[in-house]
């Protein structure tokens, strides 16, 4: 039988249920597998959190996540749990190899802003041990020579020509003048420098970080994953307890390091093209537009994409102005549907311009191995320094340590490039994070060797797509 209930007008004040309030607060005062077992144990309990929470201790959350996580595979319980690292002393090798997790939150020591001393310098115990120990240091002694005349004279000469200003104080002068020096001078630092970073990860992300680490090709690198493991337990026991090496992975690898030798040989190709644009979407308009209409109409893909097919082109670039509208902040994010589309695009850059870009984790990279094959780029008017045929010395020198030491240790010999040396690898994003990356690294702020590279990234896509590319707010404007 039917049951007749009272329309919402017809109901009087004093018939209204008594709804529950809303409620907005932080959890805290347990430990973080405590907060995550109240977080997933919110999906089957009534409860409020701070209830659930009250009535969890140490040894529950132990059970839980060992049943839930541990045995049933519910990944996303440790996604509700947080731990904060902090790592010093690494190379800039294990920084990057540690900021190839993508689902993490990272801020490390800059080699653009802090004059860095030759004490703070990696070694791997496979060369200290070797006959190439000798050659070694001496290299590393000839880069920071070199590197500590070039931050005295460019710091003379930018006193010189930067007189302190009325008002200004000496702190505020001091860091005027120092930090473009210094982004100018990291170029000859070695990938063997020394660094701090600290990472925020959820327990997921730092239980999967471990084991990559832990199966790392490098020494460096896998005493690092051992080390945070052993600091990361006491936080989260559960969580970490059981990272390992990944068998697969580091049997995959050697396996498709085998495969590409075959199948490419030993020769390497030097291209001139520094950024070259090698896949892209020739769909691209129609396909973020069909997303766009799809969000706002209750039409269906196929319906949409019929009509846009009847369209012109003129037509559909005019669509997308409206699409982006009357933008005019770097900070006003275009619509989501703009990552429909995306573009591939094969980087070779010097080191330092590398490891700005690697830090855009929403893009798919694909790095190759740091090697003195593609050259090194000079900095900024090195004539300045009056150090042009010393700089050139001295790249020559770790050129030739490198392919002597890389005969018995090819990747331990990465350490002793200096960071004017050219790395390739491969750049997939979307159109989104491609408007993004563009405004962002190429504001007159930034180092001129990123800056360079996304501006043939926008000339690519400008090339293929100009109708998107006129919305970018490039920056070519030189300091």
């Amino acid at each position: 039988m039917l049951r007749n209930f009272p329309c919402q007008a017809s109901l009087n004040k004093s018939a209204m249920p008594n709804l529950p309030k809303r409620r907005v607060y932080v959890l805290e005062g347990k430990s973080e597998e405590e907060i995550a077992m109240a977080m997933a144990v919110t999906s089957r309990s009534p409860e409020p959190f701070d209830k659930i929470l009250s009535q969890t201790d140490s040894k529950r959350s132990a059970n839980f996540l060992e049943k839930f996580y541990i045995t049933y595979g519910h990944g996303s319980i440790a996604d509700t749990a947080f731990i904060h690292i902090a790592i010093e002393n690494i190379s800039q090798l294990a920084v990057k190899a540690l900021e190839d997790t993508r689902l993490a939150a990272y801020q490390e020591k800059s080699t653009r802003y802090q004059i860095i001393d030759r004490l703070n310098v990696a070694e791997p115990d496979e060369i200290k041990k070797s006959k190439y120990h000798k050659r070694y240091q001496e290299v590393v002694n000839s880069v920071f020579d070199l590197y500590d005349a070039f931050v005295e004279t460019l710091l003379g000469l930018a006193r010189e020509k930067n007189k302190r200003k009325k008002g200004e104080s000496e702190a505020a002068y001091e860091n005027r003048i120092r930090v473009p020096v210094i982004d100018r001078c990291r170029l000859v630092l070695p990938a063997a420098t020394l660094c701090n970073v600290g990472a925020t990860m959820s327990g997921r992300s730092i239980e999967y970080t471990i084991a990559k680490l832990l199966s790392h090709p490098l020494s460096e690198v896998k005493s690092l994953g051992e080390e945070i493991k052993k600091v990361a337990i006491k936080k989260l026991p559960i969580l970490v307890k059981y990272t390992d090496p990944i068998k697969y992975k580091v049997a995959q690898e050697k396996i498709l390091l085998s495969e590409a030798r075959k199948i490419l040989g030993p020769k390497r190709l030097v291209d001139n093209k520094f950024v070259c644009l090698v896949q892209y979407d020739r769909n691209a308009l129609d396909r973020v537009l069909a997303a766009v209409l799809e969000r706002f109409s209750n039409q269906p893909y196929y319906f949409i994409t019929k009509n846009l097919k009847r369209m012109s082109q003129k037509k559909k670039a005019k669509l997308f102005d409206t699409v982006i509208g009357d933008r005019k902040l770097r900070h006003d994010k275009p619509l989501r549907e703009l990552e429909e589309t995306a573009y591939t695009f094969d980087v070779v850059c010097d080191f330092g311009a590398f490891k700005d870009l690697q830090r855009h984790r929403m893009t798919a990279q694909t790095i190759q191995p740091f090697t003195t094959h593609l050259g090194y780029v000079e900095p900024l008017n090195l004539d300045e320094t009056g150090m042009v045929k010393e700089y050139h010395k001295v790249m020559r020198l770790a050129d030739e340590a490198y392919r002597k030491i890389a005969k018995d240790y090819p990747l331990e010999a990465q350490y002793i490039i200096p960071m004017a040396y050219r790395r390739r690898f491969l750049f997939h994003m979307n159109l989104r994070e491609a408007l993004y990356i563009i405004e962002l690294r190429s504001r007159p702020q930034g180092h001129i060797s990123y800056r360079r590279v996304v501006w043939d990234m926008w000339r690519e896509i400008n090339r293929v797509h100009p109708y998107f590319a006129k919305h970018i707010k490039v920056d070519f404007s030189e300091v």
